[in-house]
């Protein structure tokens, strides 16, 4: 079986370049600064070790480590689709919305509904 966590960050910022205007606010547009960056984690013999063969909670672990919270759609029921993505930003605590890190993960591979469902409840209930 194959249990796969995407990661996705792309650096952005909501203002304009300092040089060009002073850095003003892009009324909702962005401009990408840094990304896109994707990475996968698949879990493996060591990680069943690790975690006692859960993948859940090796999952539940790994997502919860990238700060994304809000899943794609609401409500939440018991079984979601692979379509289906959480997602989360942090802004530079120095550059404010000028470097925002947005972030989006995917649980691909074998994942049932629901146990990708179960991952997305325990992640947006912290």
């Amino acid at each position: 079986m194959s249990y796969t966590i995407q990661i996705s960050r792309v650096v952005v910022s909501y203002r304009t370049p300092v040089e060009s205007d002073g850095g003003e606010w892009m009324d909702g547009d962005f401009r990408t600064i840094g990304g896109p960056f994707t990475t996968c984690e698949t879990y493996d013999e060591d990680d069943a070790e690790l975690w006692g063969s859960d993948v859940i909670a090796w999952a539940v672990d790994k997502v919860d480590a990238t700060g994304v919270i809000e899943p794609s759609a609401y409500p939440l029921g018991d079984a979601v689709p692979e379509s289906s993505w959480l997602n989360g930003r942090y802004e530079d605590p120095y550059e404010g919305d000028s470097k925002v890190t947005e972030t989006s993960v995917r649980l691909l591979g074998d994942w049932s509904p629901e146990q990708r469902a179960e991952v997305f409840h325990a992640v947006t209930r912290r």
